[in-house]
C-alpha cells in the first residue's frame, strides 16, 4: 500500500528537492495539498474507487450519510441472496427495493495527512502518482515549463495504466 509520505517524497525527488533536506520540510504543506488533489483527480476522473457495502433501508430509502464513504456514483444494489435490485439515486438518498441490501458504489477519497495510506486504484503506481504530484507542485510554484513536461509524463502514464493488456500466450509446439 502506498502512503502519502512516499508519494510526497517521490515527487520531491523528481522536482529536485531532497526529501531529507531542510527545503523539503518547508514545502511539505504544498506537496501534501498537491497529493490530495491528485488522489481526488484520479478517483473522480480516471480510476474510481469502488466499494461494496451492506446497508439497511428505512422505508425504502438509504441516506447518503449512512454510507461509510461519500458516494459519488451508485453502480448496483443487490439483495441478501445476491439478486440484483432496482434503485433510484436522488440528491440526498438512495431509493431501494428491500430492507437489507449490498450497495456497490464509487466514492470520493477524503483528504489525507502525511502519515496515512493513499487511496489509489490498484492500476496506479507510485511513479504515476508522483508524476501527477510533481506536475501540480511545479504549477503551483510557477515553474510552468517544468510543469508542462511532468504533466505530459503524468498523462502518458495514465494512458498506459488505462490500457487493458492481453495475456501473452505461446502457440503449442508439435514434436515430430
Amino acid at each position: 500500500m502506498i502512503t502519502v509520505k512516499e508519494v510526497m517524497e517521490a515527487a520531491a525527488s523528481l522536482v529536485g528537492l531532497d526529501p531529507n533536506g531542510e527545503g523539503f520540510s518547508s514545502e511539505k504543506p504544498i506537496l501534501l495539498r498537491c497529493c490530495n488533489f491528485i488522489e481526488n483527480e484520479l478517483a473522480l476522473d480516471y480510476f474510481p474507487l469502488v466499494k461494496m457495502e451492506p446497508l439497511t433501508a428505512e422505508e425504502g430509502a438509504i441516506l447518503y450519510t449512512a454510507f461509510s464513504e461519500a458516494p459519488i456514483r451508485i453502480f448496483s444494489v443487490f439483495g441478501e441472496r445476491g439478486e440484483e435490485k432496482g434503485f433510484c439515486a436522488l440528491a440526498d438518498r438512495l431509493l431501494v427495493q428491500g430492507e437489507r441490501v449490498n450497495v456497490e458504489y464509487a466514492y470520493a477519497p477524503r483528504e489525507k495527512g502525511e502519515g496515512e495510506a493513499a487511496e489509489f486504484s490498484p492500476r496506479i503506481s507510485l511513479r504515476v502518482a508522483a508524476y501527477g504530484v510533481a506536475a501540480e507542485y511545479l504549477l503551483s510554484t510557477s515553474r510552468f515549463a517544468e510543469a508542462a513536461s511532468f504533466d505530459k509524463k503524468y498523462r502518458d502514464a495514465l494512458r498506459a495504466a488505462a490500457q487493458v493488456r492481453k495475456k501473452l500466450t505461446m502457440k503449442g509446439r508439435r514434436w515430430a
